[in-house]
């Protein structure tokens, strides 16, 4: 390849954060070329889809639908079917002019900071951070702004965002339930978030993709279903997780209709609009799945998480029991052989005695020092989960 002309010497500086590379991805092409390796790194939730689901995507490449465009905002059989969701399970008073759908929970952020953030803001995230929400904000101009979450408990500090907040907070981003830590905000939680932004313009951004993976009885609270919120919330989400088709990117935005139209012509030119295929079976699974579909989905991955968690525990790994979501960010300082290790080298290590992948937890963190942490995900079929908790059993021995 001949070297590159002058004219490309200079790179959009928002984007230079994005060169250390992405390792969730880069350890994927590892585990993926180590012969009987399990991949536990990147949530790619390999399960099967619903029936409903994929009947309808094929029946619209087959001939249900004429294979143009759909409006920006999405098919509207799609917007109403979600927003009757928001309605029933959410208790979001909603209907679809107050839904646009989007290229999974990702393209809904994209679209939302394209619109409602200056360069100069600052966007509020609560530590351990999804991180693709820090590395995405400045693409924006804005600068992300960790708030720990109390380490012992996960618990929401009030005075901590106090502390953080300034005059050029533009947003806060509550991921719940949330990934790498599994934490379910309470209601209670969210109601002290409105004290705390009370007489503020900072607008409250969600992330609730695995909000049907709460556990022990804890229920989803969505901020925009909270009254003191409910004025600044933009809700975003997306069916990667709840339907197990996260190649299939299909997601929404929710809240003032004014907003989700601008927020919708922002995605516009970014997308033009999400594949229709995918919309349609989307659409049908929303509309023909009962309600037993997401209180199954909901016991499978808890019964899941259980047998994973006494797996690692085995293991001599240390960690806060997640209370939703299908990760454990777990402590592996005291796992015989990896206890002096930094959290990349970890996995590598990990790789290398068990064929097992994890992502390393400092990318979670918005100051790395100290951290001896690594994500697992248990989103795979129970044969795989299985010899996956035996290998890992064994770095206990």
């Amino acid at each position: 390849m001949t070297s590159l002309h002058p004219a490309f010497a200079r790179l959009a500086s928002r984007r230079a954060h994005l060169d250390q590379g992405n390792l969730l991805r880069s350890l994927t092409l590892v585990i993926n070329g180590v012969p009987g390796g399990i991949n536990l790194g990147q949530g790619v939730c390999d399960l099967d889809a619903p029936a409903p689901l994929r009947a309808g995507a094929i029946a619209s490449v087959d001939g249900g639908d004429r294979q143009l465009y759909t409006p920006y905002a999405g098919l509207p059989e799609l917007r109403a079917a979600i927003a009757a969701k928001l309605r029933r399970h959410n208790g979001i008073d909603c209907g679809p002019q107050n839904v646009a759908v989007c290229t999974g929970s990702s393209g809904a952020f994209f679209a939302a900071g394209t619109t409602l953030v200056e360069p100069g803001d600052e966007v509020v995230l609560f530590e351990p951070f999804y991180s693709y929400h820090w590395t995405t904000i400045p693409l924006f101009g804005a600068l992300p702004v960790a708030v720990p979450l109390d380490r012992p408990t996960l618990a929401f500090d009030p005075g901590a965002l106090r502390k953080a907040l300034t005059k050029r907070t533009r947003a806060v981003v509550v991921n719940t339930p949330g990934n790498p830590s599994g934490k379910v905000w309470t209601r209670a939680e969210l109601e002290l978030l409105a004290e705390v932004l009370d007489g503020t313009g900072v607008l409250v951004l969600t992330d609730e993709v695995y909000e049907y993976m709460c556990f022990d009885g804890r229920r989803h609270v969505s901020p925009a279903a909270v009254p003191a919120l409910a004025p600044r919330t933009l809700t975003m989400n997306s069916f990667s997780k709840t339907f197990s088709i996260t190649g299939w990117r299909i997601g929404f935005l929710a809240g003032p209709e004014a907003i989700v139209d601008k927020c919708g012509i922002v995605f516009d030119q970014i997308e033009v609009c999400a594949a229709r295929p995918m919309q349609r079976g989307v659409q049908r699974a929303l509309e023909q799945l009962p309600d037993s579909y997401y209180a199954e989905l909901q016991a499978g991955y808890q019964h899941k998480r259980d047998a994973f968690c006494a797996a690692l525990r085995d293991a001599g790994f240390r960690f806060q029991t997640p209370e939703g979501a299908y990760y454990v960010l777990a402590d592996y300082g005291q796992v015989p052989g990896f206890g002096g290790l930094e959290p990349y080298p970890a996995v590598l290590r990990l790789i290398e005695v068990a064929r097992v992948n994890a992502v390393p937890g400092d990318l979670f963190f918005a100051d790395p020092a100290g951290v001896r942490t690594m994500r697992f995900q248990f989103a795979v079929d129970w044969p795989v989960l299985d010899q996956a908790m035996q290998r890992l059993r064994s770095l206990g021995r």
